[in-house]
């Protein structure tokens, strides 16, 4: 809550000893006398966890305070460097690499006890404020500190205890309240530079002023303040954690790597470009356990080079063990950031007028832009394939068949006829043509534009944060001169978010493919020709490509991976069939093969790559918060311990969540065919977004919530030196979600007068987020282990369980919850201030809080293996049917006979229950289909595509641990000192009883989350024991502070499933342990009182952030799955990767 600065008391010994040495340790300023041990008066203030007035100093709740020189100190150029240093804050994603989707990058967030960014709840002086319009891959919601002015923030209040009793939802793991100077008056200016000491002429720079004015005859007071912060990007190259085993590397052009994605097989008659086939990279795999499926490579990638010369080279260092991959790539370090570019202007002001003693108007307002310039390389790709058709003249006929060839039917205009056009024989440029260097026969591929990489200017997000708060308050006294205050408020926050980038446009990407791009084309085809159910030659005898094996390929081809994302329209196949004019008349090939860069010939025009890339939105979100609060307190009657207190209160939330998809997402394309009749004629329609890289990711909604609540708090004094806290809030959100009851109790006691001891109990809850309920998650990858991607299973010979699963990816898009429950939390608190005097102990403060949280119920992403729960049963019931088996080996598109059946008793009783043949006898995948869980076309290894993820209320989370707070501050000859220690252990971190979870944490059968690196997911990385050291000096004009930092050792999860899937040289570099990890930061200030006073006092500071540039504790974590162009050695969401950094500021006060 915001300062109330009204009666005052007078404070004993103990007090002023431990108010003096608290703020030594935090780093508050207080006034002299009291700092010299004087009886002296103190303000009486509202402290975070509480609506009732009393001393910080004997408050039941722990609350830690972190005050402007505190700030100063850290060398903070934003709240992100002050929040990421709070040893309660574990597993915020504010680093680029910790593993979380582009719309979080450059948010600020804080995360207590790892419980979540949703379950801390953040005010601005002690108003609710709007939660940034984006979420994270679970949905998670927060606000951004970054978007609050440094300028004006005048201290941080954090209460790390259960919070709902008396702020409701969120408030799980505790609150942060940001406090605004509102009470500062003079002028001054400030100014800032920092830089990453390897980056060079890189800098972050801030400029900031500051104006307060009071009238106290006329009760007003006013402050302006604004801000400018500018971070320039800095390259990868130049971060710590940058070395030799660092690759950022990315595909170069489009040519398909695997096997499946081929069309060559004899049966068709593929006359296929055998330069493309990589026998090398099989006969690895196969060396390494895997299957001998073919792979390809450019012919041209080992003779061509990236923009700056450097050699293209195939594969990626940390491709899995077997699974190695033929793709051409190139190194791309110069196109991604280590910290992204940012501009920030900001402004605040606060007017405050007082009537009389008993009415005074409070406002504050602020306002914030920001631009984010995130990693842009240039490249544009696709998120699914795009199907490239054979030239004319690709395939090789069969005399027996009259000169054809299965494959013909899948050729560039061969059905032409069928809509009154010649048949094209030839098509002199079509790039996947033999004599072009193509690979001469059908394909899919996924696409990507602008390759080489060059750098490209398309990819910002933009923020803007507007809050408003006004209100009245004053005291009143009566029944016998007792004191009652009020506080009446409306606060309104409002926040938008634009996330701009270039995409695919679908159906402009999927003509251009196949010969019928650009502006200037119009393909003179049919839209509508039913290509799937066409009878082949001899009246239907012979098969064609589309209804060959009971139509797989051309039900394969068209199938949607999820809703609005099919592989591909069946619009876009029948004009590249029918028409006849590709690649002539302003029709345009998009060419996917190295030879666009080769040849000049075949190169893709710029206007054919703007044509199919335009740049939109792919956010347009705005969130708006309005709180009305009213808020009294009074005191009752005299008790042993003193006056009793209570305060009484109401409060009424109204929130708006909207977001606004592009028109190539909605409406997309509306009415893409679905199916015909029985003559050719399109009958149905469905929805396909027209967005080739988002579908289910984009969405139009206009949500509301409004919330209403009551509540109530008591401050009994039931004996002398006891401090009695009870409050009760009754929060009703309506709907299914309904109402709750929180209560809290907590109690200090201090028997002795160096000896604080205090304790609370507190129940809390979180509603679940508005947009989870609604809208559902929105689409991202998933790793989780299925049982489908073993081949034993799949044959039938393991149960589907999860101690039979393998590691799988899945693209996964979110579905509605409209029955999510809310989270319950249990919260315990116990803990002591020791204040001894005498002596040697003078100025000693030894503080110590126990804390536990018992989490039920907590809103989860739905596992993944629940997600397949379905697939899975029928599985099970398709495993028992002999007659539903077909050869493993038989699914790839390269097989001479396709999906041939097998019966799985005749060759276990023929070669043995182990013998390759029964394990090359795997059930049919056609016979386990599910709605909501699509796996890759011709996948022999049980790959997914695509599931859908719901969100769920499972499971219990227990976490304990303790908080340790040391000071000891002194004064002699030589200056005054001041020494803290701030030390935070995690007892424990359990997940019980959830879905998904029953082998534990990545399967390892860890269950305890506390000294681990977690699983990314529903638990981040969170070391068990982090703290630091800091020593301030101060002398005159002179202050120096040394702040060391450590976090202790913990253990890798991923390690297991790591080495297991690694190459040798991921072997070689996979650790079970991240190594303890320990910083310096140092920082000298001057102090100038120039001699004449318009000029004030000047303060200079230097500073240097990791004096030692500390190695980075490395961890080789393969490719990840979140961007495959990226392998991240370090742990982004615990270490920062900057390295050494220096700084230099100036604060002119006047």
């Amino acid at each position: 809550m915001s300062l109330f600065t009204r009666n005052r008391f007078a404070l004993s010994r103990h007090n002023v000893l431990l108010t003096s040495v608290i703020a030594a340790t935090l780093g508050i300023s207080l006034h002299s006398e009291a700092q010299n041990g004087q009886e002296s008066l103190i303000e009486e203030v509202l402290v975070t966890g509480s609506y009732l007035r009393g001393s910080p100093i004997d408050g039941p709740s722990p609350v830690q305070v972190i005050d402007r020189n505190a700030i100063e100190y850290q060398g903070a150029a934003q709240i992100w460097d002050v929040i990421k240093n709070l040893e309660a804050n574990s597993g915020s994603i504010s680093n680029v690499g910790s593993g979380e989707n582009s719309q979080t990058e450059g948010i600020a967030n804080i995360n207590l006890r790892n419980l979540g960014e949703n379950s801390t709840l953040t005010l601005i002086n002690g108003k609710r404020q709007v939660a940034a319009a984006t979420t994270t891959r679970s949905g998670g919601e927060m606000v951004d500190l970054n978007a609050i002015p440094m300028v004006m923030v005048e201290r941080l209040e954090v209460l790390t205890d259960g919070g709902s009793a008396i702020y409701g939802s969120d408030a799980v793991a505790g609150a942060v309240n940001v406090i605004m100077r509102t009470q500062f008056e003079g002028f001054e200016l400030y100014g800032d530079v920092q830089g990453v000491e390897a980056a060079g002429d890189l800098f972050d720079t801030t400029i900031s002023a500051i104006w307060g004015w009071a009238d106290a005859s006329a009760g007003t007071h006013i402050v302006f303040a604004a801000e400018q912060y500018q971070r320039d990007p800095v390259p990868i190259e130049y971060a710590r954690y940058f070395d030799e085993n660092s690759e950022f590397s990315d595909i170069v052009g489009g040519t398909p790597s695997l096997g499946e994605a081929v069309f060559n097989s004899p049966q068709f008659g593929a006359n296929f470009n055998m330069a493309y086939y990589n026998p090398g990279v099989v006969a690895r795999n196969i060396a390494e356990g895997g299957s001998g499926e073919p792979i390809y490579t450019d012919p041209l990638c080992a003779s061509l080079s990236d923009a700056g010369g450097e050699s293209f080279f195939v594969g990626h260092r940390a491709d899995k063990r077997g699974q190695n991959s033929g793709d051409c790539r190139e190194s791309i370090h110069d196109w991604h950031y280590m910290t992204l570019g940012m501009e920030r202007n900001s402004l605040a002001l606060s007017v405050n007028h007082s009537f009389s003693d008993k009415a005074e108007f409070y406002s504050f307002t602020q306002w914030s832009k920001n631009r984010i310039e995130r990693t842009d390389s240039g490249a544009v790709n696709s998120r699914g394939p795009a199907v490239f058709l054979a030239a004319p003249g690709s395939h090789i006929g069969n005399p027996q068949w009259g000169g054809y060839a299965i494959g013909q039917t899948a050729e560039l205009g061969y059905y032409a006829p069928a809509v009154g056009l010649a048949r094209p024989s030839d098509i002199p440029n079509a790039p996947n043509a033999f004599a072009n260097g193509g690979m001469n026969t059908p394909l899919w591929s996924t696409l990507r534009v602008n390759t080489p990489r060059t750098g490209g200017d398309s990819n910002f997000t933009e923020s803007e944060t507007i809050g408003v708060q006004a209100g009245l308050k004053g005291e009143l006294y009566g029944f016998d001169e007792r004191r009652f205050t009020y506080d009446i408020s409306y606060s309104w926050s409002g926040t938008s978010f634009e996330q701009s980038y270039r995409t695919l446009q679908r159906d402009r990407a999927e003509l251009a493919a196949n010969g019928l791009g650009g502006a200037s084309c119009t393909p003179n085809g049919s839209a509508n020709f039913d290509f799937r159910h066409a009878p082949g030659p001899l009246g239907g005898a012979l098969p064609t490509f589309w209804n060959v094996s009971n139509g797989a390929l051309g039900d394969g081809l068209t199938q949607e991976f999820f809703p609005g994302f099919p592989f591909a329209t069946r619009e876009s196949l029948s004009l590249a069939l029918t028409s006849n004019n590709q690649g002539q008349g302003g029709c345009q090939f998009y060419n996917p093969f190295l030879s666009a860069l080769a040849d000049p010939s075949l190169a893709n025009s710029r206007e054919l790559v703007d044509w199919m890339t335009p740049q939109v939105l792919r956010a347009d979100k705005r969130n708006k918060l309005g709180v009305f609060d009213a808020v009294v307190t009074g005191e009752l009657v005299e008790l042993p311990g003193g006056t009793a207190q209570v305060a009484v209160g109401a409060q009424y939330r109204m929130q708006n969540n909207q977001s606004r998809a592009p028109a190539i997402n909605f409406p997309g394309i509306p009415n893409a065919i679905l199916a015909y009749d029985a003559n050719g004629v399109p009958n149905d329609f469905y929805y396909v977004s027209n967005n080739f890289e988002c579908a289910a990711c984009i969405f139009n909604y206009d949500h509301d919530r409004n919330v209403k609540a009551l509540f109530t708090e008591f401050s009994l004094p039931l004996l002398p030196e006891v401090e009695t806290q009870l409050a009760l809030r009754w929060e009703d959100y309506g709907g299914n979600i309904g109402s709750e009851v929180t209560p809290k109790i907590a109690a200090s006691w201090r028997p002795l007068d160096t000896l604080l001891l205090r304790g609370s109990f507190s129940q809390s809850f979180r509603a679940p987020n508005i947009g989870i309920v609604k809208q559902g998650l929105e689409g991202s990858l998933n790793t989780f282990r299925d049982p489908l991607r073993n081949q034993a299973v799949r044959a039938g010979l393991l149960p589907p369980s999860n101690a039979n699963a393998l590691p799988n990816n899945s693209y996964t898009v979110g579905a509605p919850e409209p029955n999510l429950g809310n989270e319950h939390a249990d919260t315990f608190s116990a803990g002591f201030i020791w204040t001894p005097s005498g002596g040697l102990l003078d100025g000693l403060m030894v503080n110590a809080d126990f804390w536990r949280f018992e989490l039920h119920d907590k809103v989860l992403p739905q596992p993944g293996i629940s997600a397949i729960a379905g697939e899975l049963e029928a599985f099970s019931q398709a495993a028992a049917n002999p007659a539903n088996y077909l050869l493993n080996s038989s699914l790839s598109v390269n097989a001479v006979a396709r999906y041939e059946s097998c019966d799985p008793n005749a060759l276990e009783a023929q070669y043995g229950k182990d013998s390759p043949e029964r394990f090359d006898c795997v059930v049919d995948p056609r016979s386990y289909v599910v709605p909501g869980v699509v796996r890759t076309l011709n996948s022999t290894i049980g790959e997914l595509s695509t599931t859908v993820l719901s969100t769920i209320n499972a499971g219990t989370i227990i976490s304990d641990g303790v908080d340790v707070k040391l000071g000891y501050g002194w004064a002699n000859d030589f200056g005054q000192f001041r020494l803290g220690l701030d030390y935070t252990h995690v007892r424990q971190y359990k997940l019980i009883d959830v879905p998904g979870l029953e082998l534990g944490l990545l399967e390892t059968g860890e269950f305890d989350a506390a000294g681990t690196t977690g699983d990314g997911n529903l638990v981040r990385s969170l070391p068990d024991n982090r703290g630091n050291i800091n020593l301030n000096w101060a002398k005159g004009r002179h202050n120096a502070t040394a702040i060391t930092r450590l976090i202790g050792s913990y253990r890798d999860l991923a390690y297991e499933s790591t080495y297991e899937t690694g190459n040798d040289l991921v072997r070689s570099l996979v650790s079970k342990e991240i190594a303890s990890y320990q910083t310096w930061d140092f920082q000298y200030s001057y102090t100038v009182d120039w001699a004449s006073a318009k000029l004030g006092t000047s303060v200079f500071s230097v500073g240097v952030l990791d004096a030692f540039n500390a190695a980075l504790t490395y961890r080789e974590s393969g490719v990840t799955t979140y961007d495959s162009s990226l392998v991240s050695n370090y742990d982004a969401s615990v270490f920062d990767g900057r390295g050494r950094r220096l700084y230099a500021r100036a604060m002119l006060q006047f």
